[in-house]
């Protein structure tokens, strides 16, 4: 199969069209801390879209047994009472195979996930690292794909659209496939300059990481094609969303 149409949401708080499936991406940080989660021996991981629906969350999945791992930021930084914040690199050090369950809540990418979920269809979380992977993935599914950048606080981010715009480039070297306008737009900007690492400094959302002492993630962050791990959300028997290695 192969991918028809591509159509990229620069801002989460668009209206999503209709898509065969879905690469949800929030590069700074949460979609990278997935891909890190995943790599490194996690095996579950719950998305939750505000901090105190993982505390319940967290509460209740302790109940019937290993309490999960509870990672995830407000305002990029870890919130009193998380194990964990969004640092891959934080999380690497951890050891994601110490507890290779988490529940995760952060300002942007778990919203995200969840509501390009709402659609019913495939939804694969992805970054820079693993975007071959992701995009190869994406292209099995064939039809139209959606690409959803989580955005800054409902708005378009200069980070997630470059990286929306690398995923465009891989998938026109394959294929001839019908851009929508988000598609355009983003592929302009990675290929003004297909350099991730840049993109990241530049902005705000990178600014504002390094501000505060992140700037090991974004380097991290910016390796394209690093990763060749895949994870695709689903849901449990109970109905909670859950992302598992794919």
């Amino acid at each position: 199969m192969s991918i028809k149409k591509i159509d990229v949401v620069l801002s989460p708080g668009e209206e999503l069209p209709e898509a065969d499936s879905w690469l949800v991406i929030d590069i700074l940080r949460a979609t990278t801390t997935m891909d890190a989660f995943f790599s490194s021996g996690g095996r579950t991981l719950y998305p939750c879209p505000s901090i105190e629906d993982a505390f319940t969350l967290r509460d209740r999945l302790a109940a019937g047994g290993d309490p999960p791992l509870l990672m995830g930021e407000r305002n990029a930084l870890p919130p009193p009472g998380f194990d964990l914040g969004n640092s891959p690199l934080e999380l690497l050090e951890y050891g994601p195979a110490k507890k290779t369950a988490a529940v995760m809540a952060t300002t942007n990418g778990t919203r995200a996930l969840l509501k390009a979920a709402r659609s019913g269809r495939p939804v694969r979380p992805a970054c820079a690292r693993n975007a071959q992977a992701a995009v190869r993935a994406a292209a099995s599914e064939g039809g139209t794909l959606g690409i959803l950048c989580a955005g800054l606080k409902g708005r378009s981010a200069l980070d997630d659209a470059a990286c929306a715009g690398l995923f465009v480039e891989i998938l026109v070297a394959g294929g001839d496939a019908e851009l929508g306008d988000g598609a355009l737009m983003a592929l302009e900007i990675w290929r003004s300059c297909p350099d991730m690492e840049r993109w990241l400094r530049q902005s705000v959302h990178g600014k504002r990481l390094i501000g505060l002492g992140f700037e090991k993630d974004l380097v991290f962050a910016s390796a394209v094609n690093s990763s060749e791990t895949l994870s695709l959300f689903g849901r449990t028997e109970s109905g909670d969303p859950v992302i598992r290695r794919a």
